[in-house]
C-alpha cells in the first residue's frame, strides 16, 4: 500500500527550525512523500528519518509504519510502537490510533488494553475517523474501561456518522435490544438500511431479518428472502444458516458480478457484465439495462435501451417488460403507451409471468387500451396461477376491497334500518302518549287524578325526544 500523509505541520518543527531554514526544509519532506508514492521505501526511510528525529510527528508516522509493515526496513513490531508512541505523544491522532492498535493486540509492546483504550479515547477526541468504533466497542464490552451501553451509544453515533458501517449495525442493534437507550426498532431499521446500502452484509442480514418477521416495517418474507439470499452472496454466514434452515437455495452465491454489485462496486460489475454480454450472454446484457436503468451513479437510460433492445432480439421476456416500462413512465424516452403494450404484450405470449401481470396493469387502468375491469381480473388470475407475487398481491387488493365495499353496504343498510325502526316506534309511542294523555284528562275529577303511563319501550331516550 503507497502511504500518503497529509502536508507537513510547521508548528511541530520548531526544534529543527531553529537549525534549518524552512525553505531548505520543505524539500526533503516532499522529496520523501514522493518517493513513498513511488513505493521507493529504503529511499524514503532515509529521508525521512532525520526529520523523524527531529521530532516531527508526520515523519514519525511514516517511521512507525514502515516498521509495522515491513516497508524499506526489516518488520519490526518494537520499533514501530517506538516511533508511533513518539509521534503520538507530539499529538498525531493517528500515531495514537496506531500506538492503541499495538497495546490492544499485544504486538511490540505487553497487550494493554487499559492503555489501548486511552489512546483510542484520544485519538477519538482528536478527530480520528476510525478510533470512535473502538472506544463504543470498548464502552459496550467493557473491554479496558467500565461498561456503559450510554456512552457505547454515543460513540457509535460518531462513527456512524463517520460512515463506518459496522457501527452503525452495531448502533442499530443497541437500539433493538434498548440498552443504552431507549428501545426504537424505527431507528434500528434506518439504521441496517444505512449499512446495507453501502454494500454491508451484516446491515442486510438484520433487515432481511425485520421483513421477513415484520420487525419495525410490515411483514414481507418474499422481500425478507431477497435480501437474506444477497447477504448470505457476501458472505453472511448467519443469513446462509437461516436459508438452509428455511430449505432456500440461493442461486446468487458464487457469481462475481453480483457480489461486486451487491459491495456497490457497480463499475466492477459493469466490467464483468459486459464482458460476457459481448460473448452473447442474454443475462449479462439485461442485468446490464437494469443497472444503467436503475442505479444513480452511473444511471445512463440511453444505455440502457442499447443493451435491452439486443436482449429482446433474443427473445429475452424481461428485457421486453423493462424496456416497456421505460415507455410507460417516460424514463429516457417519451411516454408511449402504445409500445409499452406492444413490449408487454410480446411478454405475455412468451407466457412470462410478469408480461402478463403488467400488460394487466395497463388494461386495469386503462393505460393505451380500453379499461375492462373483468379482464383485467381475468388477466391477473392468469399471471397468479403462473407464479407472479404482484398479481396475486392484486387480486387479494380486490377481494379485500370488494369485502370492506360490502361490509360498508351492508353496515349503512343496518343503520337504515335501525333508524327506520325507531323513527317507527317513535311515532307508535307519540300516539300512545296523545290518546292516553287524553283519556286521562277525561277521567280526572274532583276527587281523582288519572296520569299517563307510558309502556316500559317509550320509556327510552330515542323515543321521547
Amino acid at each position: 500500500m503507497i502511504l500518503i500523509r497529509k502536508s507537513i505541520k510547521l508548528g511541530m518543527l520548531a526544534a529543527l527550525l531553529v537549525l534549518t531554514p524552512v525553505h531548505a526544509f520543505a524539500g526533503p519532506y516532499e522529496d520523501a512523500q514522493k518517493a513513498s508514492r513511488d513505493q521507493e521505501y529504503t529511499k524514503a526511510v532515509s529521508l525521512f528519518k532525520p526529520l523523524a528525529e527531529a521530532d516531527n510527528d508526520d515523519a514519525q508516522w511514516y517511521m512507525g509504519t514502515f516498521y509495522r509493515k515491513g516497508q524499506g526496513v526489516n518488520k519490526s513490531y518494537e520499533k514501530a510502537f517506538y516511533w508511533y508512541g513518539r509521534s503520538a505523544g507530539n499529538g498525531d491522532s493517528d500515531s495514537q490510533y496506531e500506538l492503541a492498535q499495538l497495546y490492544y493486540n499485544g504486538l511490540g509492546t505487553a497487550k494493554d488494553h487499559k492503555s489501548a483504550f486511552k489512546w483510542y479515547l484520544k485519538a477519538a477526541n482528536q478527530g480520528n475517523k476510525d478510533a470512535p468504533y473502538d472506544v463504543a466497542y470498548a464502552y459496550k464490552m467493557g473491554d479496558g474501561v467500565k461498561k456503559s451501553y450510554k456512552k457505547a451509544v454515543k460513540w457509535y453515533q460518531i462513527s456512524s456518522d463517520n460512515g463506518n458501517n459496522a457501527a452503525s449495525v452495531e448502533l442499530g442493534i443497541l437500539y433493538e435490544l434498548g440498552k443504552g437507550t431507549k428501545e426504537n426498532t424505527r431507528k434500528a431499521a434506518k439504521l441496517y438500511v444505512k449499512a446495507a446500502d453501502n454494500g454491508n452484509a451484516e446491515g442486510l442480514y438484520h433487515i432481511a431479518r425485520f421483513y421477513y418477521f415484520g420487525i419495525a416495517v410490515y411483514t414481507d418474507k418474499k422481500e425478507g428472502i431477497r435480501l437474506y439470499k444477497q447477504a448470505a452472496a457476501l458472505g453472511n454466514e448467519k443469513a446462509i444458516q437461516k436459508l438452509q434452515k428455511l430449505g432456500i437455495k440461493n442461486d446468487l452465491t458464487g457469481d462475481p458480478a453480483y457480489t461486486a454489485y451487491l459491495k456497490k462496486d457497480f463499475k466492477g460489475a459493469i466490467k464483468i457484465w459486459t464482458d460476457r454480454a459481448s460473448h452473447g450472454e442474454v443475462a449479462a446484457m439485461v442485468n446490464l439495462g437494469n443497472v444503467y436503468k436503475s442505479v444513480d451513479v452511473v444511471k445512463d437510460y440511453k444505455k440502457a435501451i442499447g443493451w435491452y433492445e439486443p436482449a429482446i432480439t433474443l427473445h429475452n421476456t424481461e428485457a421486453m417488460v423493462e424496456l416497456g416500462d421505460m415507455y410507460r413512465y417516460a424514463q429516457g424516452v417519451p411516454r408511449d403507451y402504445s409500445k409499452a403494450l406492444q413490449l408487454y404484450k410480446k411478454a405475455a405470449r412468451a407466457n412470462y409471468p410478469k408480461g402478463v401481470y403488467t400488460l394487466a396493469t395497463m388494461v386495469d387502468n386503462g393505460y393505451g387500451v380500453e379499461r375492462d375491469m373483468d379482464l383485467a381480473m381475468s388477466m391477473y388470475q392468469n399471471a397468479a396461477d403462473m407464479g407472479s407475487e404482484d398479481a396475486k398481491d392484486m387480486l387479494k387488493f380486490y377481494r379485500d376491497k370488494a369485502i370492506r365495499e360490502a361490509r360498508w353496504e351492508q353496515m349503512n343498510a343496518n343503520l337504515d334500518a335501525i333508524s327506520a325502526r325507531i323513527a317507527r316506534q317513535k311515532r307508535e309511542c307519540d300516539e300512545l302518549a296523545y290518546k292516553g294523555n287524553l283519556e286521562a284528562s277525561r277521567r280526572s275529577g274532583q276527587y281523582h287524578s288519572y296520569s299517563y303511563q307510558a309502556p316500559t319501550r317509550c320509556l327510552g331516550s330515542n323515543v321521547n325526544r
